[in-house]
């Protein structure tokens, strides 16, 4: 008889083509030099230096994430969320026009390795285009399930653990499905892409509705005070053992 677990795993590694790379920075480690300050005043001071254009919506935001390879140079990560980039396009394109005029990039280091990462930055042009940028960094409040609080994620968890239906499969295996999602204004779970399956079309499928069945309501994530769509990564490890 197998017993499944399902439980959260957050993995600091990711396959891009052929190579790994860390899925985030090590703590204490900045992916840009003077840390994240410098990377907004340098954004701010590229928009005056090439005149670049404000955004016609006011309100645009996105998460802009990037590849930075260990030696310095950066690669652009294809964005999953057609509607949420259609939404944010123009702060989608400041961020990567911006990007190309950058020239410090920091890799991280592990085990004193230099090592390829992505980094992740929140692009509110609205405030970019502000005259003072001195000492800018956004404050970010990420959305909240179901108003549970600080333990809000594992009531997320057992309530998508209760969506599936684990017994329809037997395996002495384990297995991990990578979801992102967007976090709308409204609060509200929508636009969701498995990045990452078991190639295992049927619970992949399983695993895809059971996250369409979160109908409970989130707080929004706010940038600065202000309601923002957020993009959401969640990771879950299905693990079979046998029970005796």
């Amino acid at each position: 008889m197998k017993k499944i677990f399902l439980l959260l795993l957050l993995s600091p590694l990711i396959v891009y083509g052929q190579a790994q790379v860390l899925d985030g920075y090590p703590d204490h480690q900045s992916p840009y030099v003077g840390g994240y300050s410098a990377y907004y005043k340098d954004f701010h001071d590229i928009i005056v230096e090439k005149k670049l254009q404000p955004c016609a919506n006011p309100s645009e935001f996105y998460q802009f994430s990037v590849l930075i390879n260990a030696d310095a140079s950066i690669n652009f990560i294809k964005d999953q969320h057609a509607d949420y980039l259609s939404a944010n396009k123009c702060a989608a394109d400041l961020a990567r026009e911006v990007a190309k005029h950058m020239t410090k990039w920091n890799p991280a280091t592990l085990n004193g390795v230099k090592q390829a990462a992505v980094a992740r930055f929140n692009i509110f042009p609205a405030q970019l285009f502000e005259d003072e940028h001195s000492d800018y960094t956004p404050s970010v409040t990420g959305p909240v399930y179901n108003n549970a609080g600080d333990n809000h994620m594992e009531h997320f968890r057992k309530q998508l653990k209760a969506n599936l239906n684990l017994k329809r499969f037997s395996w002495e295996d384990r297995f991990t499905v990578e979801a992102e999602f967007i976090i709308t204004k409204e609060g509200k779970l929508e636009d969701i892409v498995l990045t990452k399956k078991t190639g295992l079309e049927e619970f992949d499928r399983m695993v895809f509705y059971a996250y369409r069945a979160m109908k409970k309501k989130w707080i929004p994530a706010t940038v600065n005070g202000k309601p923002v769509d957020y993009r959401y990564k969640y990771q879950l490890t299905a693990i079979t053992e046998l029970e005796y």
